[in-house]
C-alpha cells in the first residue's frame, strides 16, 4: 500500500505515454508517415546551420531528427509518447513547485490532452511539442534561479534566456518571459523585486523588435513561429491557447483547495479519460486525416486494406476514390468490382490536377504503375515544390530519381542520390541505385524499372488531363502487356458514361489477354449497349455469362415499373454499371439542379 501511494502518480504518467504510442502506433500511423514524408532529415553541418539560421531553429532541427525515425512507425510512435511523458511530467513539476496538493496530480494531463487533440490536426509541426518541452525547462530553471540567487542573477538570467530561448525555440519564449512576470507578482513571500517582472516583458518584446531587423519574415510571424505550422503564414488560435494555458496552468492549480484524494482522484481520472478520449476522438476523425490515411495505404502498397476500409465506408472524395480504383487495379479487380463502390466520373480515376502537396503524389503514384513515367515525375515534382515550409520530401525525392533512371537521365538521378545517401533511412536505397547508374542490363533487369521501361512511350506526346481517354489509348497501345492501362482506359469510359467511346475501344481488348473472363463491369456495359438496340440476347456476339443476362432482365423490369424501388438500390444491382448510368445519373441531375436553386 505504502508502494502504491508513493509511485502512483509515476504509474498513471506511464499508462498514459502507452496510450499516446499506441494512439500514434495504430489509428494515426499515417499521421507519423505524413510528417516524415515532408522532410528530409540530413546528416550534414549545412544541413544543421541551415535550420539554426532561423528562429526556432534548434527545436526544429531537433524535430526534425525525431520524426525522421516515423520511418520505422513503431519507433517514431514510442518516442513521440517519450515526448509527451515528458511534457506532462514537467507541467507537473512546475506546478508542484507553486504548491500543488498532490490530489490534483491527474489534473496536470490536461495540457499534454489538450495538445495531443491539436496535433491531430496534420499540419502542426512536432517542433511546437519539442520546443514546449524546452522552454518548460527553462521554466524550472528559474524557479531555482529565483529561489537561490540574489536579484542580480535574476536578472542577467532574463537577459541571457530570453533571446537565446527566442533564437533557438521560438516564440515560445513568451511562455517563458509570461511565467516570469506571473512567477514574480504572484510570490511575494519570496520578496521579489516587482522590476523583475516589468524587465522579463519588456525585454521579451524587445527581443523580436530587434530580430524583425535582421529577418524578412513579417513581424507577426515572428511573434507567432516559423516552424510550428506546416503554413507558415497561418498561425491557428490553438497555438496561442495552448501557449498561455502552459504559463497560466501551474498558477490555476494553484489556487484548488485541499479536497479528499480518495474521492476526488478517481472522479478527476474518470473525468480527464473519458473528456480526453471524447476530444482526441472527434479531433482525429476529419476527412483531411481520412485522405492523408488512404495517401499512406498507397504508400505502404497496403491494397487490401486499401479495399476493406472502402467496404466499411463508402469514399467519397476524388482523391479516395482513386486510392480505391488503384488498389483495384493493382489486385486485378478493377473492372471486376468497379461499381461496389461508389464513383465520380473520370475524377474518381484521376483527379484533377491541383497544386497542393498530397493530391499530386497518389496521382503520380497510378501514373508512374501505368508506365506514364514523365507525367508521374511532373505530379511529384510538383507536390514538392507545393510544400508550404519549403521543405524536401525523401518520399517524392525517391520518386523522381526512379523516373530519372527509367528515363536513363543518370546525372540527375546522380545528384539527388548523392543528396539521398546523407539521410538515415534512404541511404541504402540511394547505394543500391548509385550502383545501377549506366548498367543497362542491370536496371531492365529490375522487376519494376524494367517493366516500367517497356510500358512508357518514348516519343513526345502531349499529356492532357481533359483526354486521359487518349492518354490511356496512347500507352496501351504501345505495350499491349500493359493491362492495367486498358482497364483504366474502359473504367474511364464507363465512369464517364460515354458509351460510344467504350465501344470504339473494346475490341483493342483482344490484345490484353483475356481467355476465360471478360472483367464483369464490361460485361455489364457490353449487355447495356446491346439492349439498347435489340429486344432481345440472341445473336449477341459477346461472351457475356448468363448471370448478367438474368440480372439485366430483372434490372430492366424494376427501372420500368417503378425507378425508386428498393431493388434498385440494394446488392446486386446496385452494385452494376446500369445502376450507375441511369439511377445514379439521374440522382447527380438532381443534386445538380437544388444546388442551383439554393445558390
Amino acid at each position: 500500500m505504502k508502494y502504491i501511494q508513493r509511485y502512483w502518480k509515476i504509474v498513471v504518467s506511464v499508462v498514459f505515454a502507452i496510450a499516446v504510442a499506441v494512439f500514434w502506433a495504430l489509428p494515426a500511423v499515417s499521421l507519423l508517415s505524413y510528417h516524415e514524408q515532408y522532410q528530409l532529415f540530413l546528416f550534414t553541418p549545412g544541413y544543421f546551420r541551415e535550420r539554426l539560421a532561423v528562429p526556432g531553429g534548434l527545436a526544429d532541427y531537433i524535430a526534425e531528427f525525431i520524426t525522421q525515425w516515423n520511418y520505422i512507425f513503431v519507433v517514431g510512435a514510442i518516442l513521440l509518447a517519450l515526448l509527451f511523458f515528458v511534457f506532462q511530467r514537467l507541467t507537473w513539476l512546475i506546478a508542484k513547485d507553486e504548491e500543488t496538493a498532490d490530489v490534483w496530480y491527474p489534473l496536470s494531463f490536461v495540457p499534454a490532452i489538450l495538445l495531443l487533440a491539436y496535433m491531430c490536426d496534420a499540419n502542426v509541426m512536432p517542433s511546437f511539442l519539442v520546443a514546449l518541452v524546452l522552454v518548460q525547462l527553462l521554466m524550472l530553471l528559474w524557479q531555482k534561479v529565483a529561489c537561490g540567487t540574489n536579484s542580480v542573477v535574476r536578472v542577467a538570467f532574463i537577459v541571457v534566456a530570453l533571446p537565446l530561448s527566442y533564437w533557438l525555440l521560438g516564440p515560445v519564449m513568451f511562455i517563458l518571459a509570461a511565467y516570469i512576470f506571473i512567477y514574480v507578482l504572484a510570490n511575494k513571500s519570496r520578496r521579489l523585486s516587482p522590476w523583475i517582472a516589468v524587465v522579463a516583458a519588456i525585454y521579451a518584446v524587445a527581443t523580436v523588435l530587434v530580430v524583425v531587423q535582421f529577418r524578412p519574415e513579417p513581424l507577426y510571424r515572428l511573434f507567432g513561429g516559423l516552424n510550428y505550422y506546416r503554413f507558415p503564414a497561418y498561425i491557428p488560435w490553438p497555438q496561442v491557447g495552448m501557449m498561455v494555458l502552459i504559463a497560466v496552468f501551474p498558477f490555476l492549480l494553484r489556487l484548488l483547495p485541499a479536497v479528499k484524494a480518495k474521492i476526488a482522484i478517481p472522479i478527476q481520472i474518470i473525468a480527464v479519460v473519458a473528456g480526453g478520449c471524447a476530444l482526441v476522438f472527434f479531433s482525429f476523425r476529419t476527412i483531411a486525416n481520412e485522405i492523408i490515411d488512404y495517401d499512406y495505404l498507397v504508400r505502404m502498397h497496403a491494397w487490401d486494406k486499401i479495399i476493406e476500409k472502402a467496404e466499411k465506408k463508402q469514399p467519397t472524395t476524388p482523391l479516395e476514390v482513386s486510392c480505391v480504383n488503384f488498389a483495384l487495379s493493382q489486385q486485378g479487380q478493377l473492372c471486376d468490382r468497379l461499381f461496389e463502390f461508389y464513383q465520380n466520373g473520370g475524377e474518381g480515376l484521376f483527379p484533377t490536377f491541383t497544386r497542393d502537396m498530397l493530391s499530386p503524389i497518389s496521382t503520380g503514384e497510378i501514373f508512374y504503375t501505368l508506365g506514364m513515367v514523365n507525367d508521374a515525375e511532373r505530379y511529384f515534382f510538383e507536390a514538392q515544390q507545393a510544400i508550404p515550409n519549403f521543405r524536401r520530401s525523401g518520399r517524392l525525392c525517391q520518386q523522381i530519381i526512379s523516373c530519372e533512371i527509367i528515363n536513363g537521365n543518370y546525372s540527375v538521378a546522380r545528384k539527388l542520390l548523392h543528396e539521398l545517401s546523407h539521410s538515415l533511412f534512404y541511404s541504402r536505397w540511394a547505394d543500391e541505385r548509385l550502383a545501377m547508374l549506366g548498367n543497362e542490363k542491370k536496371i531492365n533487369a529490375d522487376p519494376v524499372y524494367g517493366r516500367l521501361r517497356k510500358f512508357r512511350v518514348s516519343k513526345d506526346y502531349l499529356f492532357s488531363d481533359t483526354e486521359m481517354d487518349q492518354m490511356l489509348g496512347l500507352v496501351y497501345t504501345h505495350c499491349y502487356q500493359n493491362r492495367n492501362a486498358y482497364e483504366y482506359l474502359m473504367a474511364y469510359e464507363l465512369v464517364q458514361r460515354d458509351m460510344t467511346k467504350f465501344m470504339e475501344y473494346y475490341p483493342i481488348g483482344r490484345f490484353a489477354g483475356y481467355t476465360d473472363h471478360i472483367p464483369y463491369a464490361i460485361q455489364q456495359a457490353l449487355v447495356y449497349d446491346w439492349t439498347q438496340r435489340h429486344g432481345s440476347f440472341d445473336g449477341m456476339p459477346y461472351s457475356i455469362e448468363p448471370q448478367w443476362q438474368q440480372l439485366m432482365v430483372q434490372f430492366i423490369q424494376a427501372y420500368m415499373s417503378n425507378r425508386e424501388s428498393p431493388v434498385l438500390s440494394t446488392p446486386p444491382l446496385s452494385n452494376t454499371f446500369w445502376n450507375y448510368m441511369l439511377i445514379n445519373k439521374r440522382k447527380a441531375k438532381g443534386t445538380k439542379k437544388e444546388s442551383k436553386e439554393v445558390y
